[in-house]
């Protein structure tokens, strides 16, 4: 059986390998997601979205 990696939570790209540098937990959420899908503030896309939403 091969290691499945790992899938972006938001964008669906999935990564092989040793994917520890890759995987980013959402303040809000707390799901994973790449790097490209959380900002500087700790937020994936879809939660900073619905925050800015709200503002």
């Amino acid at each position: 059986m091969s290691d499945p990696g790992f899938v972006c939570a938001a964008c669906g790209k999935e990564y092989e390998g040793d994917t520890t540098n890759v995987m980013t937990e959402c303040k809000v959420c707390e799901r994973l997601h790449c790097g490209e899908c959380v900002d500087e503030f700790g937020l994936c896309t879809e939660c900073a979205k619905t925050k800015s939403d709200k503002d």
